[in-house]
């Protein structure tokens, strides 16, 4: 099927091809800076998301925090 993405069976002109699904050069170029730059920040916050609600919960805890 290929270049085909979604074929038109009525109307074979006006299919989806793989060349008229891509963005633009420039889109991919700041779509890629913008993964570069947060997604270190994702990760960092969901570690310490992560180590500051570890552990086990029990009564006594809930009981102590108020």
């Amino acid at each position: 099927m290929f270049p085909f993405i979604m074929p038109s069976a009525s109307y074979p002109s006006s299919s989806l091809t793989v060349w008229d699904a891509v963005s633009s050069r420039r889109t991919l170029q700041i779509m890629l800076w913008v993964t570069v730059l947060f997604m270190p920040i994702i990760a960092i916050y969901s570690t310490w998301a992560y180590a500051k609600m570890s552990g086990k919960v029990t009564a006594q805890t809930v009981q102590d925090d108020h």
